[in-house]
């Protein structure tokens, strides 16, 4: 196995010295280094992929040096316009060495919503005139650094491509703001405060887990949408049904890096007007989901952003009592819930038992009722 700390120092030692990305599980213990071991130094967590793209692009213009960026793959669809339209060999000409997790590999079990993905990868790769090396927990760190080398040296782009188990395990951990509630916590008071009738979308990562869980254990029908994958993408999916259903109450569920990858999304919701619709963010501050690296979202004032992007009444709470305050049919909406909840979750969380096609027609049908 690769040590994570060690790869980064021999990256410095190439003049590698700009580190920018959106988290992913198989390469957490590369994050974990950056942020304990080098204390975050030239390193931006990127509210998606392809702003990753064009902040190291940014970082080349300024300085000629070589950035890094990483991902999981199914961050690509993000990366590949910026890449196709700004930094290819054709356009500016923009290296670097790119570090991406790779879900889904063929014959590797794994989450539905990465299979497609992870059949795609390399493929991809080879379209975008990409060169790439796939590294495992056998790979000698000393032939990448060749590689890598090489790359520098034509200045061309060079992919890394991370399979499950290549870094060594790092046990530390991030803050987990265990003074806040819990989210399953929150969610349940969530879920009591609307009818059965409720349309939830909810967004990809442990959130949906912990609503699944939540409605096995209380023996409710399983009839939410599930967003397992685009993350970012279930407030537009959300954005989509708000004029076509008028006689239910929609509610979208989602997280703090979430809202930041594709915030965007957000004025659309709000300018909307829909008087059955609430959005509730579940903002632990972090990307929980694949090692609890932090999101930059804590430092934004998120009542005046919400408010000036057309949401009625906004709510920003740190405590369950101050949740079970609120009074649901009698906020103006559409409304905004925003609850401040710890970075963490139940060690061995449930995942949905049913396919997402299985998923999407229970919930069609749920809207057809």
């Amino acid at each position: 196995m690769i040590d994570a700390e060690q790869f980064i120092k021999n990256l410095k030692k190439l003049d590698i010295n700009f580190f920018s990305g959106v988290p992913d599980s198989l390469m957490s213990e590369f994050s974990k280094s950056l942020h304990f071991d080098f204390k975050d130094e030239n390193h931006i967590i990127s509210t998606n992929e392809g702003s990753a793209l064009g902040i190291c692009m940014g970082y080349n213009l300024a300085t000629g040096k070589v950035p890094l960026i990483y991902m999981q793959n199914s961050g690509l669809g993000n990366f590949i316009n910026p890449y196709a339209s700004l930094l290819h060999k054709n356009i500016y000409d923009i290296p670097f060495i790119l570090l991406i997790g790779w879900r889904g590999e063929p014959g590797v079990i794994d989450e539905p919503q990465h299979n497609f993905q992870g059949e795609i990868t390399i493929g991809l790769l080879e379209l975008l005139e990409i060169q790439y090396l796939v590294i495992d927990s056998d790979s000698d760190l000393e032939e990448i650094l060749k590689e890598i080398k090489l790359s520098l040296k034509k200045l061309e782009p060079l992919a890394l491509v991370v399979k499950k188990g290549t870094f060594k395990k790092d046990d530390r951990l991030f803050d987990k703001s265990g003074h806040l509630p819990k989210r399953k916590d929150a969610l349940s008071t969530i879920v009591t405060k609307f009818s059965s009738e409720t349309l939830f979308v909810s967004t990809t990562g442990k959130l949906s887990r912990e609503l699944y869980e939540l409605r096995l254990n209380s023996k409710q029908k399983n009839d939410d949408l599930y967003v397992v994958g685009g993350m970012g993408h279930a407030s537009a999916i959300t954005a989509g049904m708000l004029n076509e259903i008028s006689s239910k109450t929609i509610v979208c569920l989602d997280g703090d890096g979430s809202i930041l990858m594709h915030m965007g999304n957000l004025g659309i919701l709000g300018n909307n007007g829909n008087k059955n619709f609430i959005h509730i963010i579940f903002n632990n501050a972090a990307h929980e989901s694949v090692g609890g690296q932090p999101t930059i979202y804590n430092s934004l004032d998120s009542k005046k952003l919400f408010n000036s992007l057309g949401y009625k009444e906004v709510f920003i709470v740190n405590k369950l009592e101050e949740l079970e305050d609120i009074d649901i049919d009698k906020c103006d909406k559409p409304a905004l819930i925003e609850i401040r909840v710890q970075n963490s979750s139940d060690k061995n969380l449930m995942r949905p038992d049913k396919t997402p096609l299985e998923n999407k027609n229970n919930f069609i049908d749920k809207i057809n009722e």
